[in-house]
């Protein structure tokens, strides 16, 4: 119940008083901490940020359990079509991941949602879309009836029939003859056009045209707010907030006042606010937006806490601009900062999808892509490892590629898009020699530009190219070299210095620890079994002391693979567990495939082949499903194993020539 602007201090404690009500005593402080990054409390890193969205879904669905434990809990999700794509794929993953809780979720929308989501509530067994249908004759009259407050009961049979049964254009039009103090003929014949307009936008402009002129400002204005809400501040900054124009408007149910937010409304349905802003004049479109726009702007506080609000108001007044003069881009241009100043706080945050849509948005007031230059180059590399993310690959290779040809001057944009371009090549479309060529002019480009985490970051993608073509030696070197860049040297290494480390930042605790992982990967292939365990249990240390749960499960199947490399597959079970819980909830499924793979092979050294079977089978329909070109060949060869030991020759020999199938296919 606490409004949007109520201070950290204030929120926090709310969070923290609500967890430990109902949630487990040792757990209260894990589950706060999760919790917290909805509430966009605390700093968090930037490679955490990926798996933001998860993450809150692992805190709130530690807190329904807590609440289910007294009873059924019911969650209700309004205007879901107005949602944001994080919020949706929340509330999805949530229900699955939520199976075992007597919990009901109700998500009530606009069909405008399956217009983005058609499959939404798919592949659930026990979810349930309902259509509302048009109303029946009878319950029309009677809503006619009701509404128009002692309406006769013919007149109210033809606005139930004009309405088509829909019990918004049968409010509107009983509220609109009301106001204009009309009689409905006696007659059974059509009602007259001029009487009662043929659509529910019409119906509601006349409305708004019955109002009085302060009401009707009051109610355009506001309108300039989208998706219909907005408090006394937003609204002073384009009108007056009169109390009693605002009660009036109330009264005339154009708006709700927010029960649960003291001083906050909302337009009573979408269409009210549509039909309000489309009567604003286009030049009044592009005053009140900029106004706005320019207010939010001047504060540091709300500029960072709401930029997609500026890029909103700055692409509206953009589009009123553009529609108004053509010639003139000056508002364009604005729009264009802001929608990609948007699209990277998105990105940064690991709301991919939104930022996609941003990056688009931006493009599309760019102007001539023949006038387009580094700013857009920019943007495209964005957009591309937007969709990246997303897992949409292919997608994603024209805005990368778009960007290295138009940017090609900037080391960022070469070293951000190759390395994309890269690791696509090689893990996707299985392209070993263009990945190198891509990763070395990412790294290239990243030791240009001299930030540390970039080139950290690039050196343990490039890595991996030499790994695959079975050049460990030179995996190593490029692996070492991350940990060094990533650990720094704060005494001035001279050695360090020479090679332009000294002054990277030593607390880069995630590329320490993904190099050390990788160290302990190429030690363990070269059968430097000891050092690979020493190795990673430096890495695990590190990790523990970040927190961030991704690269602790990181760790952990590393360090239950060195075990059971060492006959240790009885020790390496729990690290296995405890990685592939972690990858799931994060809903990290290649990791988590790749973790289940690792694990089957130690069911398999312990005799344990039914389970090594399902775990294997597993890993090969993940990386399927995800394009994945890694993972099949050595788990079908281990499948095929799995056969030998159970002495059905025909099935490993078949499976063994799946492997050599995928191998063709995929980087060696």
């Amino acid at each position: 119940g606490e409004p949007p602007d109520a201070p950290p201090e204030q929120l926090e404690a709310s969070l923290e008083e609500l967890v430990r009500d109902c949630c487990p005593t040792e757990r209260t402080q894990e589950i706060v901490d999760l919790l917290r990054l909805a509430l966009g409390l605390g700093d968090e890193s930037r490679d955490r940020r990926r798996y933001r969205v998860a993450e809150i879904r692992s805190g709130l669905l530690a807190l329904l359990q807590g609440l289910a434990a007294r009873g059924p809990v019911v969650m209700v999700v309004e205007d879901a079509h107005l949602a944001q794509p994080p919020l949706l794929d929340l509330v999805e993953q949530l229900v699955r991941a939520a199976r075992t809780i007597p919990l009901f979720v109700l998500c009530v929308a606009r069909y405008d949602l399956l217009d983005t989501r058609p499959d939404w509530g798919g592949g659930l067994g026990d979810s349930l879309n309902l259509h509302l249908e048009a109303m029946s004759l009878s319950d029309a009259i009677e809503l006619a009836k009701e509404a128009g407050e002692g309406l006769d009961e013919d007149s109210a049979a033809r606005i139930a029939r004009h309405a088509g049964g829909n019990p918004f254009f049968i409010v509107e039009t009983t509220g609109m003859l009301m106001h204009a103090d009309a009689e409905v003929a006696s007659d059974t014949e059509s009602l007259p056009p001029d009487l009662l307009p043929p659509t529910v936008q019409a119906i509601i402009a006349a409305r708004i045209d019955h109002l009085p002129e302060e009401a009707r400002d009051l109610i355009r204005k506001a309108s300039v707010f989208a998706p219909g809400t907005f408090d006394r501040a937003s609204l002073a900054i384009v009108a007056e907030p009169d109390d009693k124009v605002l009660e009036l408007l109330e009264d005339e149910e154009f708006l709700v006042r927010d029960e649960d937010r003291e001083g906050y409304w909302r337009f009573r349905h979408g269409l009210l606010r549509d039909v309000a802003y489309d009567s604003l004049p286009k030049r009044e479109r592009l005053r009140l937006h900029l106004q706005v726009a320019t207010k939010l702007s001047e504060d540091p506080d709300m500029s960072s806490r709401y930029p997609r609000s500026i890029a909103y108001h700055l692409e509206q007044a953009a589009r009123a601009s553009l529609d108004l003069n053509p010639a003139d881009r000056s508002v364009a241009e604005r729009a264009v900062e802001a929608l990609a100043r948007a699209g990277d706080q998105a990105l940064e945050t690991s709301q991919a999808r939104a930022a996609a849509d941003l990056y688009e948005r931006a493009l599309s007031l760019a102007g001539p892509e023949r006038d387009w230059g580094l700013r857009e180059a920019r943007i495209l590399a964005g957009l591309g490892e937007a969709r990246y993310w997303l897992g949409e690959f292919e997608s994603a290779v024209a805005p990368l590629t778009r960007a290295l040809e138009i940017g090609e001057s900037d080391p960022r944009i070469r070293a951000d898009a190759s390395r994309f371009l890269g690791d696509i090549e090689l893990s996707i479309r299985g392209n070993p020699e263009r990945a190198e060529e891509l990763l070395e002019q990412a790294l290239a480009a990243a030791r240009e530009l001299g930030d540390p985490w970039t080139l950290a970051r690039t050196l343990l993608v490039a890595g991996w190219a030499p790994y695959w073509r079975n050049d460990k030696p030179k995996a190593r070197d490029m692996f070492e070299e991350a940990l060094t860049v990533a650990r720094g040297n704060p005494e001035g290494d001279p050695w360090a210095e020479s090679r332009a480390l000294s002054m990277v930042d030593p607390k880069d605790h995630w590329a320490r620890v993904r190099a050390l992982t990788a160290l302990s990967i190429n030690r363990s292939d070269m059968r430097y079994l000891d050092v690979a365990l020493e190795r990673i249990e430096e890495a695990q240390k590190l990790a523990d002391d970040t927190g961030d749960r991704f690269i602790v499960a990181n760790t952990l199947v590393q360090k239950a693979r060195v075990l059971d490399d060492l006959g240790r597959a009885s020790e390496a079970l729990p690290c296995f567990d405890r990685g592939v819980s972690i990858f799931g909830e994060l809903g990290a499924r290649w990791e988590m495939a790749d973790a289940r793979a690792a694990r089957g092979i130690a069911y398999r050294n312990l005799g344990r082949l039914d389970q090594a079977e399902e775990e294997l089978r597993f890993a090969i329909r993940t990386a399927e499903e995800l394009g994945d070109r890694q993972l099949p060949p050595w788990t079908w060869r281990n499948l095929a194993v799995v056969a030998e030991l159970r002495g059905d020759n025909a099935t490993a020999a078949e499976w063994l020539q799946r492997s050599k199938d995928a191998e063709s296919r995929g980087p060696r």
